[in-house]
C-alpha cells in the first residue's frame, strides 16, 4: 500500500470522511453549512487516530478553524492522564484546537454495568464540551457494527435494538456521525501503519472481561474464521433491521392514531384490544416510550396488558405494573403512568393568577382573556376573581352546581359524571375563591364565578407532570 494511505482501505476512509465533510456540519448538501466546526471524539486509539488524520487530511490547510479534537478521560485506568497528554500531543502536531474532559464513571443505579456506565458518562461530556450539539465524529466501523449487533441479539432486543448503530443519530442533543461504519477494523489498521500514525493500547480491550471485548476477541474471531463475511452480514442485517423497526414505527403511529381516546394520553381500549396481539403489542410499546421516559417494556408484560387490561370485562377497573410503569383502565379508555407513591400535595395553597403555580405533580396557570363564545370549563369572571385565591384538593363534601346547569351536586359525583378516573380525583386542584368551590380546571366552573360570553376572564389551565 503506499505511505500515504490512499491505496485500499485508505482510499475508502479518506472517500467516506470527504462524504461526510461535504455535507457540512448542517447535515445537508449544499446547505451552506459546510464552513462550520467539526469535531473528533478522540479516544487516542487506532480507530480515532486514523479518524483524526483523515478528517485532518480532507479538510487540508482550513483545518485549525474547521476542525477540532475532544478527549474524554474516563480515570478509569492508571494511565488515563498519560493517554489524555498523548492526544494532545497528536492534535498539537496536526495544527488542531484540543478539549478536554474529565469525568467520574458512576455504575451506582444502571444497568450494563461499567462498559455502560463509562459510554453515559462519556456522552454527557462530549455534550458539556460541544453545547451547540456537535457534530462530532465517532470512529465506530464495521466491526464495531457486527459486535453490537451480536450483543443487542443476545441480550434478547427486537428490531429497534438491532439495527444497533447508525450513520447519523442524534443522542440527547448531541449529533454524532459515523463515517467509518462500513470500514472493517483490518482496513483501519493498513492506514494507521501507511502513515505511520501512533496510538495508545487499552489493556482492556485485549482481555475478555467485558461482554463487547469477549465478543471482540473470542466470539467474532470465531465466526470469522469459519465464516469470512460474518461482519458485513452482520452489518447488512443491522440495515435490515432498521429497516423493520421503521415499518413498525409506522404501524404503531397508524395504530395509536385510530385508537385515540377522548384525550391525547389514553387509548381506546376496545381498539386496541381488536388489534392482532402482536400489533396491539407494538402498539403499547410505542405509545409507553413516547415521551414519557419509560424503557421499552418487555413482549410478556405488553401481551398480558393486551389481554388482561384492554381485553378485559367491561364492568372491571383492570391494571397491570411492571418496573415502575402502571397501565390501568376506566371506562374504555387506557391510561398510563408511574406506579409510585401518590405525591405529597399540600392541604392549601394560595395563588397569584398573574403567575403559574407549580405543584409536585404538575402546574396551573391562569390565562387571562378578552372574550370568546362559550363559556368553557375554566373560565372564571375576572370581575369576580381576586387577584389571589385559594387552592385547595378534594376533602370531601364539597358541591357545585356548574355553569349552564341547573343542580347543585356533591363533586364527587360531578367527577364521576366527568369520567375523571377514581386515581386522579384526589389529585386534581380546584381553586377556591372566597371559600367556595369556583372552579375544576378542565372540568367545570361553578356558578356565580363563571364568565360571561364577551366579559374578561381568567382560564384555568392544568397540566399534570408526565407519569
Amino acid at each position: 500500500m503506499p505511505a500515504d494511505g490512499r491505496g485500499g482501505g485508505g482510499g475508502r476512509i479518506l472517500a467516506a470522511v470527504r462524504a461526510v465533510v461535504a455535507a457540512g456540519p448542517g447535515g445537508k448538501s449544499g446547505s451552506g453549512a459546510s464552513s462550520g466546526k467539526w469535531w473528533v471524539a478522540f479516544s487516542g486509539g487506532v480507530d480515532s487516530s486514523v479518524l483524526l488524520d483523515a478528517a485532518a487530511r480532507v479538510l487540508g490547510e482550513a483545518a485549525p478553524d474547521r476542525l477540532g479534537a475532544v478527549h474524554v478521560n474516563h480515570r478509569l485506568h492508571p494511565d488515563a492522564d498519560a493517554w489524555e497528554e498523548h492526544c494532545r500531543e497528536a492534535a498539537e502536531r496536526l495544527g488542531i484546537a484540543f478539549t478536554v474532559r474529565r469525568v467520574t464513571v458512576r455504575t451506582a443505579g444502571r444497568s450494563g454495568g461499567l462498559e455502560a456506565a463509562a459510554r453515559a458518562a462519556r456522552y454527557a461530556a462530549l455534550r458539556e464540551a460541544l453545547p451547540c450539539g456537535g457534530p462530532v465524529l465517532a470512529a465506530h466501523h464495521r466491526d464495531d457494527q457486527a459486535e453490537t449487533v451480536l450483543l443487542r441479539v443476545l441480550r434478547g432486543a427486537g428490531p429497534a435494538g438491532a439495527a444497533a448503530m447508525r450513520p447519523e443519530t442524534v443522542l440527547d442533543g448531541l449529533r454524532v456521525v459515523r463515517p467509518l461504519l462500513a470500514v472493517s477494523r483490518a482496513e483501519i489498521l493498513d492506514y494507521a501503519r501507511a502513515r505511520r500514525l501512533s496510538w495508545v493500547e487499552d489493556p482492556a480491550n485485549a482481555g475478555s472481561g467485558h461482554d463487547r471485548s469477549h465478543v471482540r476477541n473470542e466470539v467474532l474471531p470465531t465466526l470469522v474464521e469459519r465464516w469470512p463475511g460474518a461482519p458485513g452480514a452482520l452489518a447488512r442485517f443491522a440495515e435490515r433491521a432498521h429497516e423493520a423497526a421503521a415499518m413498525l414505527e409506522a404501524l404503531a403511529a397508524a395504530d395509536l392514531a385510530a385508537a385515540r381516546g377522548r384525550t391525547p394520553d389514553t387509548l381506546r381500549a376496545s381498539a386496541i384490544a381488536a388489534l392482532p396481539l402482536p400489533r396491539a403489542a407494538n402498539a403499547l410499546r410505542a405509545w409507553l416510550t413516547a415521551g414519557r421516559g419509560i424503557a421499552s417494556p418487555p413482549r410478556r408484560w405488553l401481551r398480558a396488558v393486551v389481554e388482561e387490561v384492554a381485553g378485559a370485562a367491561p364492568d372491571r377497573i383492570p391494571e397491570a405494573s411492571h418496573g415502575g410503569v402502571r397501565v390501568r383502565r376506566y371506562r374504555g379508555e387506557l391510561y398510563a403512568g408511574r406506579s409510585g407513591r401518590r405525591p405529597r400535595l399540600p392541604a392549601s395553597v394560595r395563588w397569584r393568577l398573574d403567575a403559574p403555580l407549580d405543584l409536585p405533580h404538575g402546574r396551573l396557570a391562569a390565562v387571562p382573556e378578552e372574550g370568546r363564545a362559550g363559556n368553557g370549563p375554566g373560565r372564571l369572571a375576572a370581575a369576580r376573581t381576586p387577584a389571589v385565591v385559594e387552592v385547595r384538593f378534594r376533602r370531601g363534601g364539597e358541591r357545585c352546581r356548574p355553569a349552564g346547569r341547573g343542580l347543585t351536586k356533591a363533586l364527587k359525583d360531578l367527577m364521576q359524571e366527568y369520567g375523571v378516573p377514581p386515581w386522579e380525583r384526589g389529585c386534581l386542584p380546584l381553586v377556591f375563591i372566597g371559600g367556595r368551590l369556583a372552579c375544576a380546571p378542565g372540568l367545570f366552573v361553578c356558578d356565580p364565578f363563571a364568565a360571561d360570553e364577551a366579559a374578561p376572564a381568567w382560564r384555568i389551565e392544568w397540566t399534570p407532570r408526565p407519569g
